[in-house]
């Protein structure tokens, strides 16, 4: 934009030479569509100012071309007008101006071609696919007869749009497999970018979120490539919107925060970059104002004193305008940034309360005491249920916090051994060292975040072990400016029990330890593949021996 703004000076020097009224059209004409090409489509209104000027640009040109009865220039002008607004996502406004340039073009067969295919496009933005396939019939005519195999390999990518909207898959699939290995041998990137994404919509529509997932992140990798920023904006927010679908809530809060960081930077940047773009446009107005006035009466130094004046007021409200502006922008960014992380919250949360109230873990519990009852052990019955009740109302009141008090959280650990202990028969014993410096220092830690390995170390390492001396060992320590836990058993160890549940339990699936890793990762705000460590332990003659589970948090 930066070389054609250079040629364009070069043409505006001689048009004042000479005057030439048919050529100044057509170069504010050219002048509005490097605006357009510099900006993301925004609707008119606080940050549409680049907008208005474009319009009254093209609105000038259309006008001048239409009294000096130019009419290819005028279905130009009109066709690209339309363009403005598409990206204004005014469709009716696009499809009006688009068949008025039409009427304009015919006969000139490549600007006809793609208009023709911008009506089709915009029909199905407005979910009216009949019009839409007229117009593509009328872009295909022409491509037939002038073999522009880029424009066929458009109009295809629409017709397959069509057909998604229409639920033909099928057909949809096999136009797009064929658009996606053609455009692939050339050098198109744009317009396979653009039919990457139509793919992953149709990936999408057949709830196909895998290939969805993978044509995105095509679109993401070429469009970075080539600084294609609204296509990786694009890109960024299907990826959430997919990723959120399909449950894996890490990875769409992370391509949401790229596409609202993206997006805010690209906002950033034109909130930046209006003041001189403005400053440029109003050059541009005023240069024709001096050169009307200096015909009438020739007063230079008037007319200089006025715009001067002119100037300083405009300065003024722009910098009034652009400081309101970048408010109202930053408190919007902050606010969704907030909402979007309060929502993730509060579906981990929602999750971490399913994990630790296990349905199994509570039917075991239940079953417990009804054995206890039937056997007429009113003590043990009472005492069980005394802890079973204690257990879950601790767990309730953990769950409106994200943090709990360590000496809290061992209390209730404490507890759910007990249960357990007491539900196969003690078979185990269980020990808990807590750091003095932990116990007495009121550090904070997550609720029960440590709870999935012992019941791991319980169920799968401890229940199925024939071993008279059964052992389960807690240990939390504090290590300069993080806690350390250490859960370590003598069971079977990982390897056996995964025979085992295979045997007995082979469509079960555990979530508690991905939500715990979840968990750890955010409350440690970073991503770190180190913060568990699993080891399996052998005895002298390298028979399993057990596990050791070590898990380090940032101390709070």
């Amino acid at each position: 934009y930066d070389s054609a703004l250079v040629y364009l000076e070069k043409s505006n020097a001689v048009e004042t030479k000479i005057n030439n009224d048919e050529q100044r059209l057509s170069n504010e004409s050219i002048l509005a569509r490097i605006y357009i090409a510099q900006k993301i489509a925004e609707p008119i209104g606080p940050r549409g100012g680049m907008y208005k000027i474009a319009i009254r640009y093209f609105q000038v040109a259309i006008n001048g071309n239409r009294q000096n009865k130019n009419y290819r220039g005028l279905g130009l002008a009109l066709a690209n007008l339309s363009l403005l607004y598409d990206e204004m996502e005014d469709d009716k406004k696009a499809i009006s101006y688009s068949k008025e340039a039409l009427s304009y073009l015919a006969g000139i067969n490549m600007p006809y071609m793609q208009t023709a295919a911008n009506i089709a496009d915009f029909y199905i933005n407005e979910d009216q696919y009949d019009s839409a396939l007229v117009y593509l019939e009328k872009s295909n005519a022409v491509e037939t007869k002038i073999n522009n195999d880029e424009q066929r390999l458009s109009n295809e990518s629409i017709l397959a749009r069509i057909y998604i909207a229409q639920k033909k898959y099928s057909t949809a699939k096999e136009i797009l497999d064929k658009v996606v290995a053609a455009q692939s041998k050339t050098d198109l990137t744009w317009a396979l970018c653009k039919t990457l994404i139509n793919y992953a919509v149709l990936d999408t529509s057949v709830k196909q979120y895998g290939d969805a997932i993978k044509h995105l992140e095509q679109v993401l990798d070429i469009s970075k490539k080539n600084q294609f920023q609204i296509l990786t904006v694009i890109a960024l927010q299907n990826l959430a919107a997919i990723q959120s679908k399909t449950g894996n809530y890490k990875a769409a809060f992370q391509y949401q925060a790229d596409y609202m960081n993206l997006k805010d930077s690209i906002a950033g940047s034109k909130v930046k970059d209006d003041l001189n773009d403005l400053e440029v446009s109003y050059k541009t107005l005023q240069k024709e104002q001096e050169i009307n006035l200096l015909k009438k009466d020739n007063d230079i130094k008037n007319l200089e004193i006025k715009n001067n004046s002119r100037l300083k007021i405009f300065y003024l409200l722009l910098i009034i305008f652009l400081a309101a502006l970048f408010g109202i922008i930053y408190y919007q960014r902050n606010r969704r940034s907030k909402i979007e992380t309060e929502k993730l919250k509060a579906e981990l949360q929602t999750q971490i309360l399913r994990s630790q109230m296990n349905p199994h873990f509570i039917f075991n519990c239940l079953n417990s005491i009804e054995n206890f009852i039937m056997q007429n052990d009113k003590r043990q019955a009472s005492d069980y249920l005394n802890k079973f009740s204690l257990l879950i109302r601790s767990i309730l009141d953990s769950s409106r916090n994200e943090t709990v008090p360590i000496t809290k959280d061992m209390e209730a650990l404490q507890l759910y051994v007990d249960l357990e202990q007491l539900r196969f028969n003690n078979k185990f014993t269980f020990k808990v060292f807590v750091d003095p410096a932990l116990a007495g220092g009121d550090y904070l830690v997550p609720s029960l975040l440590i709870q999935p390995f012992i019941e791991n170390a319980i169920v799968h390492g401890m229940a199925h072990s024939d071993d008279k001396e059964l052992n389960l060992t807690v240990i939390a320590s504090l290590e300069g400016d993080t806690i350390k836990y250490t859960i370590q058993d003598n069971g079977i160890g990982r390897e056996k029990a995964k025979v085992y549940n295979m045997q007995n339990k082979p469509y079960h699936k555990s979530v508690g330890l991905k939500i715990t890793e979840e968990r750890i990762n955010m409350f440690n705000r970073q991503q770190d593949n180190n913060a568990i460590r699993i080891t399996d332990l052998y005895d002298e003659n390298k028979n399993p021996d057990g596990t050791k589970v070590e898990i380090t948090l940032k101390a709070v």
